[in-house]
């Protein structure tokens, strides 16, 4: 074809009419299909808010890394599909809509924040800090993890720092009303004494015997419950340290080096700790400067002072030595006297002097009182550090992934490196075996929910163990969820028909009770009929837990007035509690004791929270609000 252009191209008529095509094409593109070229590039907004507008790509980031945050949580894969079905794309999108609806009405209302205040607000986040000091490297690694520049990170917080002036000014510091507190008090804290007959099931004559007819039409009813779950044939390697466990030994230095570690983490007492004071220094020479004219003796008040800073600004608190990260820091608190100042000492921000104000004495149980019980616990540190058994854990791990690439199946490269192979017949998204019966898994949730994430003859990558080992799993069948027939559980249909039918007629039974007590009848009179006694619950409260009532029955105790009959299913699951609440007290509200548990808090967060969704729902439907699914579908992957 190219030649044949080419070949045209050289008469001037064949010129002609390719400028003509050329032109057609050039027209008919700008028209209908590349026309965003002349009008500034591919819509690639997800939705606009007002005048401002959420970008797919910035879109499709963020829902990236809350993606990731919750598959750190659950410690397992999670879909685009499962993320979507819990509407995790839609509550981002509304998120991103409300703070950039609340950023917009806060620069429409001309307020601003100045540059020393937002430094500040990331200075003093405490997930920036390292022993109470900030440190810059763990602002960076927060910033690569999330994919923002610093200058994208500074702009979002002066954004947040706008949006909490809206809030402190319209519901900052709200007051919950003290008839809610009240209220709420009162719904808590009512206590009802209860008098309680619990009928069993055998009190109403048994089911007459089912025919054939009524255990089918009974089964057609309910065929779902009788359906099967899916189940998978599974095969399994483990390769732990604790397979390597044989060769490990423990010395007398291996448990006393625990056992250190363990007093310094708090375990065997509480260990040794001081409150010092650190000031910073951008040179060693500046910091050797103010050591001499401390030396020479000016004070460390007067020091302070010279440097415009207070007692707070350098005070580190009081620490362990676990709890001050940086190595040169814990050496100059922990190695210098009570009451002495420290050489300079180079930190990540520059020269330090550290004086140290107190020292708490470490008051720690002996190594020879705990020794015995701490032999199985140093034993199981080792096997997780030991440089032996993770080179044996690694070769081990090589070998496997070797047999892999080749191309063999796990049965296949657990016989050819000699690994422990566990074959599991059938699994359920539940750990059992499809039938109600526990299965050990190896790897244990974490391993089922990536085998059902999986598929059959999938090359997965093995899952790593928190103890440094690994998990290797293949799906070698599905079997997948089906009805079963009448046949295969004709058994169960006519269990559960009976019990069926004996549960309606013990309720039917206890509603003929119920009426009587509403039209006068004492619980004595009922109690001597049925031979039954009636038993007094004292002090119930709604959210109490009471085995005998059960949930529903104490939710039922509470749904009426006191005197009103009330009937529900008991604790056991088969018999019937027939309930009158017979008087009601509570407890005298104390509003300081609302303020001691957090409850006027929760009550002033709550109305806080309600005021700005309705000020947020308000707000955006003044701006307008408009969202493209066709861009929304593309940023997440979807092609409808």
């Amino acid at each position: 074809m190219l030649t044949a252009i080419r070949t045209a191209s050289s008469k001037w008529l064949g010129r002609l009419v390719l400028t003509v095509i050329m032109g057609f094409l050039i027209v008919s593109f700008a028209i209908w299909g590349i026309g965003d070229i002349f009008r500034g590039g591919v819509n690639r907004t997800v939705a606009k808010v007002g005048s401002a507008t959420i970008n797919a790509d910035e879109f499709r980031a963020a829902y990236n890394t809350e993606l990731q945050r919750i598959q750190r949580q659950v410690r397992r894969v999670v879909t685009s599909e499962e993320a979507r079905a819990f509407g995790l794309d839609r509550g981002l999108l509304n998120r991103q809509i409300d703070e950039l609806a609340l950023t917009e009405q806060a620069r429409k209302l001309g307020l601003a924040v100045d540059q020393l205040t937002v430094m500040r607000s990331i200075t003093e986040a405490p997930e920036f800090k390292t022993g109470g000091i900030f440190d810059r490297a763990r602002l960076a690694d927060a910033l690569s993890q999330a994919g923002l520049s610093e200058q994208a990170f500074v702009q979002r917080q002066t954004d947040l720092l706008l949006r909490q002036q809206i809030f402190n000014g319209l519901a900052g510091g709200m007051a919950g009303a003290k008839a809610l507190g009240k209220a709420v008090h009162q719904f808590r804290n009512e206590e009802r004494n209860l008098d309680v007959i619990l009928v069993p099931v055998d009190k109403v004559p048994a089911a007459a015997e089912p025919d054939e007819a009524a255990l089918k039409a009974f089964f057609e009813e309910r065929k779902a419950e009788f359906r099967t779950v899916e189940t998978r044939k599974v095969s399994i390697i483990q390769v732990q340290p604790a397979d390597f466990a044989a060769s490990l030994v423990i010395t007398e230095a291996d448990l006393r080096a625990y056992y250190d570690r363990q007093v310094i983490a708090g375990r065997f007492g509480s260990p040794e700790r001081r409150q010092a004071q650190r000031v910073l220094f951008d040179s060693e020479d500046e910091a050797k400067a103010a050591a001499a004219k401390l030396a020479g003796g000016m004070t460390f008040e007067a020091l302070l002072a010279e440097r415009k800073l207070s007692a707070a600004d350098v005070d580190l608190g009081l620490k362990t030595a676990a709890e001050l990260t940086d190595a040169a820091l814990r050496d100059a608190v922990f190695k210098t006297a009570e009451g002495q100042l420290s050489a300079p000492v180079k930190d990540p921000f520059g020269f330090v002097l550290v004086r140290v104000l107190k020292v708490e004495p470490a008051r720690v149980t002996p190594f020879e009182a705990v020794r015995g019980q701490i032999e199985g616990d140093a034993r199981m540190d080792k096997l997780q550090s030991d440089p032996s058994i993770k080179a044996q854990v690694d070769g081990l791990f090589r070998k496997i992934e070797d047999q892999r690439i080749a191309g063999k199946s796990l049965a296949e490269t657990a016989q050819a490196v000699g690994a422990r192979l566990v074959t599991l017949a059938a699994l359920d998204r539940q750990g059992n075996d499809g039938n109600g019966n526990r299965v050990p898994v190896p790897g244990g949730t974490e391993t089922i929910n990536a085998v059902f994430a999986s598929d059959i003859g999938l090359d997965n990558e093995p899952l790593q163990g928190r103890d440094g080992g690994y998990t290797w799993y293949e799906v070698n069948a599905v079997e997948p969820a089906r009805d079963k027939n009448f046949d295969e559980v004709k058994d169960q249909v006519r269990t559960r028909l009976l019990a069926d039918r004996r549960d309606k007629a013990l309720a039917e039974f206890m509603t003929g009770l119920f009426k009587r007590v509403e039209e006068g009848a004492t619980l004595a009179a009922i109690s001597q009929e049925l031979g039954l006694p009636v038993q007094r619950f004292a002090g119930i409260r709604r959210n109490a837990r009471e085995a005998t009532l059960g949930a529903s029955g104490v939710e039922r105790a509470f749904a009426g007035p006191v005197g009103k009959p009330v009937s529900a299913l008991a604790g056991d699951g088969t018999s019937r509690a027939l309930i009158v609440p017979v008087d009601a007290t509570l407890l005298a509200h104390d509003p300081a004791q609302d303020v001691a548990s957090g409850l006027e808090r929760q009550i002033s967060t709550g109305l806080a929270e309600d005021l700005m969704a309705q000020y947020i729902a308000a707000l955006r439907k003044s701006v307008g609000v408009s969202i493209n699914q066709t861009v929304l579908n593309q940023a997440l992957g979807q092609t409808n």
